[in-house]
């Protein structure tokens, strides 16, 4: 799935928070979403998943214009997972997940299918031992798991996640980090909003980073964060370094005079 936006615009109570954005987002690629907080992070992905309206330009998927989808179709093609990771009644676990299925299901019964989805959701973000529990019982940090397993049950070709690893211990920031980069390896589109830089840098194929609402730079990891870019949007500076082939960073302090 081709996901476009073009000359993206929004305003909220006479603000602007998005500014002319236009990015595509193609099939097969990590594409991590950052920038500091106010930066408009939130706003673009609830846009791009057609729950955000705005006030002028255009979202795509496949040419077809969001607008112009069934709520069901659309369900079917795009997955949202919030920040939040709330549930507001007492169910077990896998019925969460199941939740996913929703679009799915053929006069609200499931099936094989639905299952397989479900216990495949529930493997990929290691929940298995949660199976039984109240979703309301968990530590933010299991809640936040089961959310992302609800979300991988629906199998749709485009995953847009706002920070699905900001309450996570550093063992499933990464494990999740590594199965969203499978999950766009076989194929899907997968846009998460980051605020670690280092695992954006680890795992993301594209970085999309945005200030003030605004397109700061677009590329590849190393052409994205960089130490002129840390600072004009971030205020920092970061180490650099390399281990096993690959490249890493490390924010390290704040400059005086830069952002606040």
């Amino acid at each position: 799935m081709n996901l476009v936006a073009s000359g993206v615009n929004v305003t909220l109570l006479g603000k602007p928070i998005l500014k002319d954005i236009s990015v595509e987002f193609p099939s097969g690629k990590l594409i991590g979403l950052i920038g500091p907080n106010g930066a408009g992070k939130s706003t673009f992905i609830r846009a791009l998943a057609g729950l955000q309206v705005i006030e002028s330009g255009q979202i795509t998927l496949n040419n077809q214009q969001l607008h112009a989808l069934a709520p069901l179709e659309l369900a079917k093609k795009i997955t949202y997972l919030p920040q939040t990771g709330e549930c507001h009644w007492p169910m077990t676990v896998e019925r969460v997940v199941m939740l996913g299925r929703h679009p799915h299901l053929d006069n609200h019964l499931s099936s094989d299918v639905d299952m397989q989805a479900v216990e495949q959701a529930i493997q990929d973000v290691d929940i298995t031992h949660l199976i039984g529990r109240s979703v309301n019982e968990l530590s933010g940090g299991e809640r936040a798991r089961v959310m992302l397993a609800r979300a991988l049950s629906t199998q749709s070709d485009v995953l847009l996640a706002d920070e699905p690893i900001a309450s996570l211990d550093p063992r499933h920031q990464i494990e999740v980090m590594a199965v969203l980069h499978e999950l766009a390896n076989k194929g899907k589109t997968v846009l998460v909003v980051l605020h670690e830089l280092h695992l954006a840098m680890r795992y993301c194929d594209n970085l999309l980073m945005l200030d003030q609402g605004q397109k700061a730079s677009e590329g590849l990891p190393d052409d994205v964060l960089t130490f002129d870019n840390l600072r004009a949007v971030y205020g920092i500076d970061a180490l650099f370094g390399s281990h096993q082939n690959a490249n890493w960073l490390l924010p390290w302090e704040i400059k005086k005079g830069k952002k606040n």
